[in-house]
């Protein structure tokens, strides 16, 4: 093939690639919430990494530490005396702040675990 051809074919082919990335575009706002009388936290968007290791997350305590990194344990000791609805509820939010409705796995088996610990483990 000669050079000619070959440049033609690229750039062909450049017209109909799609490109995603490099640019700079404006991050969502942070999801800032309070539990009970805690301070308030900040989450700031996560990146793609983060997001493809929530999605894969089993639980929602996993979900949480992925969102909320170095301030989990802070989180943790104001959620962890809370209704299993307040967890069922903020891991929710999370992800719908975020546009990740792939979360909601995660947070809906957390949401059964929860009624069938309030039913008496009947399932």
């Amino acid at each position: 093939m000669s050079k000619d051809n070959l440049e033609t074919i690229t750039s062909i082919d450049e017209q109909n690639v799609r490109r995603y990335g490099g640019e700079k575009r404006e991050a969502k706002r942070p999801f800032t919430f309070q539990i009970g009388e805690s301070p308030v936290f900040h989450v700031q968007e996560p990146d793609a990494d983060t997001v493809m290791d929530i999605e894969e997350a089993r639980t929602s305590r996993s979900v949480l530490k992925l969102f909320l990194g170095d301030q989990y344990d802070d989180v943790a000791d104001f959620l962890g005396p809370q209704d299993p609805d307040v967890l069922i509820d903020l891991a929710r939010d999370l992800s719908k702040h975020f546009g990740l409705f792939d979360a909601e796995q995660a947070v809906n088996r957390a949401d059964r675990r929860s009624r069938a610990r309030r039913s008496g483990g009947r399932r």
